[in-house]
């Protein structure tokens, strides 16, 4: 399933891309769309959403990175729609955030793409998502930048510093949230 997830995303989101005049509101109600019907026929929607997610968000960077399509505006749009799927369908935003964010951060890494772009625009897009639901923005906010700053960092110092100074120079992201954040990730990452 999982592979098949992260297929349909990715082949989605080039057509979407493809055809699209604003990418962030086409790949956002894309993986809005793969999310919802993936997990209102799922009977346990927490367990079931995480793999959704993520395998959702890594199709959708590995398609925007194939369009050439600069990466943050690919992962505004997945991690926002993944966000809202999972609270149109009753789940925890908070938990999709994060698992949204983290995959997004990775696969920018794994595809060569900006990770410090990936991340602002992974992170913009759950802030969104979340205030377009009406669900915790603050506690989405706070999961995002987490999610972001500690994928990072289990990538390499280089990725880890790269998403510190995206965050950090960021306006729309609250800075006290990114400190607070960094602080908390203690600086560990891999070499």
């Amino acid at each position: 399933m999982a592979e098949n997830v992260a297929e349909r995303a990715k082949n989605a989101v080039i057509g979407v891309i493809r055809g699209a005049g604003d990418i962030v509101d086409g790949v956002r109600q894309t993986a809005t769309d793969i999310i919802t019907g993936a997990l209102r026929g799922a009977g346990e929607i927490a367990g079931t959403a995480v793999g959704v997610v993520t395998d959702t968000v890594r199709g959708a960077i590995r398609g925007t990175k194939e369009t050439g399509v600069e990466l943050a505006a690919g992962a505004k749009g997945v991690v926002s729609g993944a966000v809202q799927a999972v609270g149109e369908v009753g789940g925890d935003v908070i938990d999709a955030a994060r698992h949204a964010v983290r995959a997004a951060v990775k696969s920018a890494a794994e595809v060569g793409g900006d990770v410090g772009g990936t991340a602002v625009g992974a992170v913009e897009g759950a802030i969104e998502a979340a205030g377009r639901v009406g669900k915790d923005v603050a506690g989405v906010t706070g999961a995002a930048v987490d999610a972001a700053v500690e994928a990072a960092g289990e990538v390499s110092r280089d990725a880890l510093d790269a998403v510190k100074k995206a965050l950090q120079s960021a306006a729309s992201v609250p800075r006290d949230v990114v400190e607070s954040a960094i602080k908390g990730s203690g600086g560990s990452s891999k070499s």
